[in-house]
C-alpha cells in the first residue's frame, strides 16, 4: 500500500524490492522527471509503509523497524522490534504522533521522530497477522483466539 505525506507518494513491493518516493503532480510516464528517491531492496514485509511528519517508517522481517527522512531518502535508523512483533500488520499513526504496532501478539509504541524511542511494549499472548483498526477513540486487534478492544473506559 503506498503512503502519501509531504507531498511525496512512497511505494514498494513488500517482497524485497526497492522504495520509491515520487512527487505525484506529473503525468503519463514519471520515472525520469518525479522519482525524489530510491532505497536499496527493503526485505520482505507485508504491512503498509507509514509517513509521519518528516520520516517514513517500514517494519519488515525479520522485526525491523526503518526510519528514512522523507525529503532525501537518507536512512535515519534501522532497528529491531524484539520478541515477535508481526512484519504483516500495518501500523497505525495517531494525532498525538505516536506510532503503534500493533497485533495480537506484541504491540509497540514509538514517538515519530528521528530518535528511536520504545514508549512501551505490550504482550496480548495471541498472535495474529490482522491489522488494527481504530474506532471511537478506541484500538480493535485481533488475535488468534480472542478480539481485543483497548479504549479508555
Amino acid at each position: 500500500t503506498p503512503a502519501f505525506g509531504g507531498g511525496l507518494v512512497y511505494s514498494e513491493s513488500g517482497r524485497g524490492g526497492p522504495g520509491i518516493a515520487v512527487d505525484p503532480t506529473g503525468a503519463g510516464d514519471v520515472t525520469i522527471t518525479k522519482v525524489k528517491w530510491k532505497t536499496g531492496p527493503i526485505p520482505e514485509g507485508y504491512s503498509s509503509p507509514t509517513i509521519a511528519g518528516d520520516y517514513v517508517y517500514r517494519l519488515h522481517n525479520p522485526g525491523i523497524l526503518k526510519c528514512f527522512a522523507l525529503a532525501t531518502g537518507e536512512r535515519i535508523f534501522s532497528e529491531r522490534l524484539s520478541g515477535g512483533v508481526n512484519a504483516a500488520a500495518s501500523p497505525i499513526l495517531t494525532a498525538d504522533n505516536r506510532l503503534y504496532f500493533a497485533g495480537g501478539g506484541k504491540s509497540y509504541i514509538l514517538p515519530v521522530g528521528s530518535k528511536f524511542e520504545l514508549l512501551a511494549v505490550n504482550d496480548l499472548n495471541d498472535d495474529s497477522s490482522a491489522s488494527p483498526a481504530v474506532a471511537n477513540g478506541r484500538i480493535y486487534i485481533k488475535g488468534g483466539k480472542y478480539l481485543y478492544c483497548v479504549g479508555k473506559k
